[in-house]
């Protein structure tokens, strides 16, 4: 054979082979060439070099093999992409063979990685460890060779087979908890990465040198998974956005789009993933719905079809849900892939125990624990022990069921994965309580998994990520924990939760203003500034879930003047347990400070399972009572309170909401409006605390009920609640309710009543004082007065009560904005978040805004939005609603409105329903932490005037509100000025003096809380 002959391929050699090997090549008799004919094309003598098949071929000869190995490589990627497991083991079987006649290592190489990746997406993960690090052990001691040779052309050819053998041992050691390998791999492939486009061209074919960040696009989904095993879904999550932005914009371009097609289906696996484990189900269900019309007949929407499955079961169709996982399954087994085969099993397993089945769905387990112990599934085996377990203690085989956690938790613990810890110590807590055999063993697992379980919420960007995962991964946790407290009587620990689980704090991560709501309109450029960090305007867009806000975590809190939280050793415990970030903070106080010669009472509720309510007083902090109120009751307190509330249910009316409201059966009539009160008052009043409120009416005095709701509590009006007089040794209908009571005793005949804020609000001092500011019914651009965003005060004139009353304003003082008259101070086109902030950026003693307030997207506080006169072209992060765009709870705490004054009233339809989100900071709380110490509000949706004619309620709240908000005590003015309408009502119930018109109002007192601070 020719000197030349080896080198059919291959570029000439630099270095002849003289020269002494390097120690890692004394074992090697090819490193890349065939020795022997490497000496030859040297002149050498050929003796000490090995005679290799290779040496004996014909020219002709090599360069058929050759063709053949690169066809034999194209087709066998073609059968891996189609999930064709076997046939691409064929093929690269056959490879390999062309390759060891050949005697080349970069085919060999080329083979072995490939295989390493077609093992790993079948679930074989023992032979894909085998294969990913045989190569690059081989990567190791051909870059040896190719420096001894000195010809680093070779590299070309090998280094892509060890980045994809490398990417399979990213995801093996992310997998098996070993993140530092994960991310020292990776930080090699970018390295690498990085040299090779330095070195350009010249040196590198362009494939190699990601033109389009592709390559770098499928790292970042490597690293997701990184973050998701290192405890950080949330990060995942904003990453993966970011990613699939980024396959979106290089989708058409004919270069990559078969590898984007791949990692974009990759990227919403993960992302269905993430928003599943996050309690996303609508979600995760439209990123898989998506996968399986996109790879319809091929084993992505096989795979993507048993995720849909478990959505199915629970929507009732459990055959269904049943067949389509069998059939799934079917499709996964012909083409080989027994790691998601194994997946499919434990999904079938899973579906079966919930149905009852537990011998059958042992039967799936260990169908899947076979396949997880063949691949060598280290994960796939910890989550067969918790199956196993579940089994195990559905037939109350305790000892079995401890067995299979405790490996669970050791495996979990073992890989260093915060989730899957998490999940395991779950698990375990569960099992524990349900046998009761240990009970404080139990809360030593319990409490701080759920400490961390409820705190990692917040780690979340989007609100809808953090809602589910608080609704479905800390809520069942802090249920079963309450639940547990409970019979250890443990009521401070339990108390405690409560009032942490209160003071959530305000929408946080901005540090910079980004909406300027002052002077001209800026222009809406798409890129960042260079000059400062703050968010281009372009970027707000309409979705809340884009913007930098983050719901801050609670602060750390103290529980009294003498006595410091005793969760605090527990959340320690927690931080370090599930590698928690533990944010400094500044010690807040939960309780306001004392009136003097006052008793104020602090009620806190809490849902967990059941709703609980924990309460004590000023005068008493450290004397804890708590009290559960079962779910029934809450929901039936609910049930009657919606039925009269003028808040239009879905698909109802404006006008049909108010007239149900006005019937006899709700606050029409004074029999359906009484049986309400008593209703809510027996189901969400302890006797304890009526007992007390009854003993300091009995003494002449009026105590202050301060009350933060929960969500489900958020439209009560707590000052109409009936006392009862005794509670029922049984559970009563409602015709038998009227035996609890001998009279109509109402909270707000013995006590004034108040909202409290979540200890958590950051607050800002509140502006100096100066003029009122007025708001009134501004004009919406778009909007007729008569339409859904019309009106609320109807036509006034100079002769209305509410015109005589601004005209008296103007008389004594300046108010704002100037005006010779008080009628121009309604309707007026100019309202909008331009003038609030310029009123705003001037000392003023108090705004009062009266118009519509609404959600105007998702169920976050931070779309909660005051309609000003806001023309669809000014900033914001609300869509426009034709002409008009809503000013929202997230463009007050982005714009430069730094100061509220000390006083705010917000009079709009359920204005202080911050309380009834998962979130509670909309307009409410955002006004709270911008330093308004008090704002008046209302539960509900205001009726306007038109519902009464001859009358004008809306006018006389705006004028008592207005007038108390003028006075030294708000909140026991407008409580003494609803215990007149309470009177009047008594006296005759009559619509116009409903407590439709009067009872939602409320205030959030901040006042006395003694919090000044900033985060």
């Amino acid at each position: 054979m020719r000197s030349s002959d080896v080198l059919v391929g291959m570029p000439p050699p630099q270095n002849p082979p003289d020269r002494p090997l390097p120690p890692e090549l004394s074992e090697a008799s090819s490193h890349g060439y065939n020795c022997r004919c490497v000496a030859r094309h040297f002149g050498l003598d050929p003796a000490p070099y090995g005679e290799l098949p290779a040496c004996s071929l014909s020219e002709a000869k090599y360069r058929r093999l050759l063709v053949e190995a690169v066809h034999v490589q194209d087709k066998a990627k073609q059968l891996a992409a189609a999930r064709n497991v076997a046939g691409a083991h064929r093929k690269y079987a056959r490879m390999r063979e062309i390759a060891q006649r050949l005697d080349r290592t970069d085919l060999e190489v080329a083979a072995v990685s490939d295989l390493a990746h077609v093992c790993y997406t079948a679930g074989d993960l023992r032979n894909a460890r085998q294969c990913a690090e045989a190569v690059l052990t081989i990567f190791k001691v051909s870059t040896v060779a190719i420096v001894h040779f000195g010809q680093y052309a070779e590299l070309r050819m090998i280094e892509g087979s060890c980045e994809v053998a490398e990417r399979v041992l990213i995801s093996l050691s992310t997998e098996e908890g070993d993140l530092p390998r994960a991310r020292e791999l990776l930080a090699g492939q970018r390295r690498r990465a990085a040299l090779r486009k330095e070195a350009g061209p010249e040196q590198f074919p362009r494939e190699q040198l990601d033109p389009h960040g592709a390559d770098e696009l499928e790292l970042r989904i490597l690293e997701v998974r990184v973050q998701i095993a290192a405890g950080d879904p949330a990060g995942a999550r904003a990453a993966l956005e970011d990613i699939l932005a980024g396959l979106d914009g290089i989708a058409e371009i004919d270069e990559v789009h078969a590898q984007v097609v791949s990692l974009q289906a990759m990227a919403r696996a993960e992302r269905a993933r993430v928003r599943q484990a996050g309690g996303e189900d609508a979600d995760a269900r439209a990123d898989l719905l998506r996968l399986s019309a996109r790879h319809e007949g091929r084993p992505m929407a096989a795979k993507a079809d048993i995720g849909l499955a478990e959505a199915r079961a629970l929507g009732g169709d459990f055959p269904g849900a049943i067949a389509a996982i069998v059939a799934a399954r079917d499709e996964l087994a012909a083409a080989g892939l027994t790691g998601d085969v194994a997946e499919a099993s434990h999904a079938l397993g899973t579906l079966l125990l919930f149905a009852g089945e537990v011998v059958q769905a042992r039967d799936q387990f260990d169908h899947a624990g076979k396949l997880w112990t063949a691949n060598g599934d280290t994960p796939g085996l910890r989550r067969l022990d918790v199956a196993l377990a579940r089994c195990a203690a559905a037939e109350g085989r305790w000892a079995v069921a401890e067995d299979h956690v405790t490996r669970a938790r050791e495996s979990a613990q073992a890989s260093g994965e915060w989730s899957d810890r998490l999940h395991t110590d779950f698990v375990a807590a569960t099992i524990g309580y349900a046998r009761g055999e240990d009970l404080p063993s139990v809360l030593d697992l319990l409490l701080p998994l759920t400490l961390a379980a409820m705190d990692y919420r917040f780690e979340f960007t989007s609100p809808q990520a953090r809602t589910a995962w608080a609704r479905d991964v800390a809520g069942p946790a802090t249920a079963l924990l309450m639940a547990l407290l409970s019979q250890l009587k443990k009521p401070r620990l339990a108390a405690e939760l409560v009032e942490r689980t209160c003071a959530v704090g305000a929408y946080t991560g901005v540090e910079e203003r980004s909406l300027d709501l002052t002077g001209t309109l800026p222009s809406l450029d798409l890129t960042p500034s260079t000059e400062d960090e703050r968010l281009p305007l372009a970027a707000l867009g309409s979705v809340t879930a884009s913007l930098p806000l983050r719901l801050a975590p609670p602060p750390a809190l103290r529980w009294s003047p003498a006595s410091p939280m005793e969760l605090d050793p527990w959340l320690r415990l927690a931080a370090e347990r599930y590698a928690l970030p533990r944010p400094a903070t500044e010690t807040v106080e939960t309780w306001p400070a004392a009136q003097p010669g006052r008793e104020t009472f602090l009620l806190r509720f809490a849902e967990a399972g059941h709703t609980f309510l924990t309460w004590r007083t000023t005068e008493d902090l450290d004397t804890v009572h708590l009290h559960p109120i079962d779910a029934a009751l809450v929901g039936t307190a609910r049930e009657y309170l919606d039925a009269a509330s003028p808040t239009p249910h879905e698909g109802e009316s404006v006008a049909d909401a108010v007239r149900r409201s006005l019937s006899d059966d709700a606050f029409g009539g004074h029999a359906g409006e009484q049986r309400l009160a008593r209703v809510l008052g027996l189901n969400l009043l302890p006797a304890d605390l009526v007992a007390r409120l009854r003993g300091a009416a009995a003494e002449g005095r009026r105590p202050h009920l301060r009350i933060q709701p929960s969500p489900s509590l958020a439209g009560v009006p707590w000052g109409l609640l009936a006392l009862p007089d005794r509670r029922a040794d049984h559970v009563v209908g409602i015709e038998e309710i009227g035996t609890c009571f001998d009279g109509d005793n109402r909270v707000l005949d013995v006590a004034d009543v108040s909202l409290l804020a979540p200890a958590g609000i950051p607050r800002r001092p509140a502006s100096a004082g100066g003029p009122p500011v007025y708001l009134l019914d501004p004009r919406i651009p778009g909007q007729s007065a008569f339409g859904e965003l019309g009106s609320v005060l109807g036509k006034q004139d100079v002769t209305s009560p509410l015109i005589r009353h601004l005209d008296a304003r103007l008389a004594a003082g300046p108010v704002q904005p100037p005006v010779s008259r008080g009628l121009d101070l309604v309707r007026r086109t100019d309202t909008d978040r331009r003038l609030l902030a310029e009123l705003l950026a001037e000392p003023c003693s108090r705004l009062v805004f009266v118009g519509h307030v609404s959600r105007v997207q998702d169920d976050h506080g931070a779309q909660t939005a005051l309609h000003l006169s806001c023309s669809a072209e000014l900033p914001g992060t609300a869509a426009p609603i034709g002409e008009h765009r809503p000013f929202t709870a997230a463009d007050l705490a982005l714009s430069e409105v730094d100061f509220m004054p000390a006083r705010v009233a917000l009079i709009g339809c359920a204005s202080a329903s911050d309380f009834g989100l998962a979130e509670p900071f909309g307009v409410l709380l955002a006004a709270v932490a911008a330093g308004a110490g008090l704002v008046a509000a209302t539960v509900w949706a205001l009726p306007t005037s038109a519902a009464v004619p001859g009358a004008d309620p809306m006018a006389e709240l705006v004028v008592a509100v207005d007038t108390a908000l003028d006075g030294d005590d708000p909140v026991t003015e407008l409580c003494a000025w609803q215990r007149a309408k309470l009177a009047l009502w008594r006296e005759q119930a009559e619509p116009a003096r409903s407590p439709v018109f009067w009872a939602a109002l409320t205030c959030l007192d901040a006042t006395a809380d003694g919090q000044t601070w900033v985060r």
